[in-house]
């Protein structure tokens, strides 16, 4: 972002303007939904969008507080996207929430029956797309639920969002390190000393993985 345009944002800010930058917190997709331009800045010139980092500090603090009203193992964070399961961990590390960072089983919140079943109060996930067979668990049980969205999220039974760069390991990572720090100081604990690094992803996508990624983006293209 232009220099100028970085000054015109500065404030009060729960880290730095320039970590949240870095980060690349504020970096969106190409693809914006109806849902998420409230939360959208600009659009640069190479298409990307760009999410107001003022709406996005905003928002890390009210889900901080609604959090931090809950008793920690009555949360459940999940993530099935490969950047967000060291951050989900750590929050649930430090935070005593449940965390689920690998593949969510079908019945988890629904089915008694099964022995992965549990009974949160509160969901938080990384990606309504990614995520959303817990997002719809959640609300068939009444549970409210957060989710990080990028510009290219469908809102469907998510009761909060945190706009936000859900796809980079550094973003992901700082959001959710973001909220630990908050949730344990409305707790009444001041000393987080964690560097955020230990909250950053150490795996990568399997080359497989990434090939069918790029298969996904041609077939979209030729639909267009």
């Amino acid at each position: 972002m232009p220099e100028e345009e970085i000054k015109s944002l500065e404030g009060d800010f729960l880290v730095p303007l320039e970590t949240y930058l870095s980060n690349g917190v504020h970096v969106g997709l190409k693809y914006k939904t109806k849902f998420m331009k409230e939360f959208i800045y600009k659009t640069r010139e190479d298409k990307l969008s760009v999410f107001d980092v003022r709406k996005i500090d905003e928002r890390l603090r009210i889900a901080s507080k609604f959090i931090s009203r809950y008793e920690p193992e009555k949360v459940l964070a999940v993530s099935n996207r490969i950047y967000g399961r060291r951050p989900i961990r750590k929050f649930s590390e430090y935070t005593g929430c449940m965390a689920i960072s690998d593949r969510f089983v079908s019945g988890t919140l629904t089915n008694p029956a099964i022995p992965y079943y549990m009974e949160p109060d509160l969901l938080i996930v990384t990606d309504p797309s990614s995520d959303k067979q817990a997002i719809k668990e959640a609300s068939i049980m009444g549970i409210p639920v957060i989710a990080v969205c990028d510009t290219n999220a469908r809102i469907n039974d998510i009761d909060f969002i945190i706009p936000a760069n859900n796809k980079g390991k550094n973003s992901i990572a700082l959001i959710f390190w973001i909220l630990t720090k908050e949730v344990l100081r409305l707790r009444g604990i001041e000393d987080f000393n964690v560097p955020l690094e230990e909250f950053i992803s150490k795996e990568e996508p399997q080359p497989y993985l990434i090939k069918m990624h790029e298969i996904q983006k041609k077939r979209r293209r030729r639909r267009k």
